[in-house]
């Protein structure tokens, strides 16, 4: 019989989270899902957080208590919302409750986030998001938005930042507290915000990634990804991306494929 874990879900109303939530509780750990809404996902119990809110982030972590194995930090907007909130979700209200984690996870925890294969060249952005990741406040934030480049994809940039953040942090919250920090960049999914990323990546750009894979990702394609890098299993894995989308992203920037006959 497996060890009962305590998983916290941020994001678990709907899509990839709400599976993830599922996935934990249906194997019998004692899930807390959160959402900006009241939601139906199986879970041992629930809370409300407003991740554009550091107030509403302290009183989530203010309440929850601690010994938590994982967090699970799947929540987001795509990039048809106001760009501030897009970077306010995605990045900083990641960062907020990660660091608050740390404190609450047991030695030996986990931290995975949900970034994106949209987070693609972010190795090159350095500099840009530096800036970015001297933020801490939401108005900061916010200015620092609006002096970008309006053309550049916010989400894209939104997705950068976890991944860079998650790697940043990554050695110190071992060194520290015990705790791996990854990241897991799915290519499209198939979840109710789908029709969101056609309107602002393309929908030629996600039917292309479509036709070169031969079909979009449904979550519980994501699920097991998410789940092995919150376990025991990958107790040596930190500071990680791991991408889920059939090698689309792979296929793209490592040069002519090999030849099979």
């Amino acid at each position: 019989m497996t060890e009962r874990r305590r998983i916290v879900v941020v994001g678990a109303g709907s899509g990839i989270g709400a599976a993830v939530a599922t996935h934990f509780h249906d194997r019998g750990d004692h899930v807390l899902a959160v959402d900006v809404r009241e939601m139906s996902t199986p879970a041992s119990e629930y809370a409300r957080c407003d991740l554009r809110d550091p107030a509403s982030i302290r009183d989530l972590l203010d309440g929850i208590g601690s010994g938590w194995d994982m967090l699970a930090h799947v929540a987001g907007v795509p990039g048809t919302a106001p760009a501030a909130d897009v970077l306010k979700v995605n990045y900083l209200g990641m960062r907020l409750v990660a660091e608050g984690m740390l404190p609450l996870l047991r030695h030996g925890g986990s931290i995975v986030a949900v970034a994106s294969t949209a987070a693609l060249g972010w190795d090159q952005r350095l500099d840009t998001l530096a800036g970015l990741l001297d933020l801490t406040d939401p108005d900061a934030v916010e200015r620092w938005q609006s002096e970008q480049d309006p053309d550049y994809p916010v989400y894209s940039t939104s997705k950068q930042a976890v991944l860079l953040y998650a790697k940043r942090l990554a050695g110190p919250a071992w060194t520290k507290y015990g705790v791996r920090v990854n990241t897991v960049s799915p290519g499209p999914v198939e979840t109710p915000i789908l029709t969101d990323f056609e309107q602002t990546m393309g929908k030629d750009v996600l039917d292309m990634c479509k036709a070169t894979v031969g079909r979009h990702a449904c979550v519980d394609d994501i699920v097991p990804a998410i789940a092995f890098l919150g376990s025991p299993a990958a107790q040596w894995i930190t500071g990680q991306d791991l991408q889920v989308d059939a090698g689309f992203i792979s296929s793209m920037t490592a040069g002519t494929p090999i030849q099979l006959v």
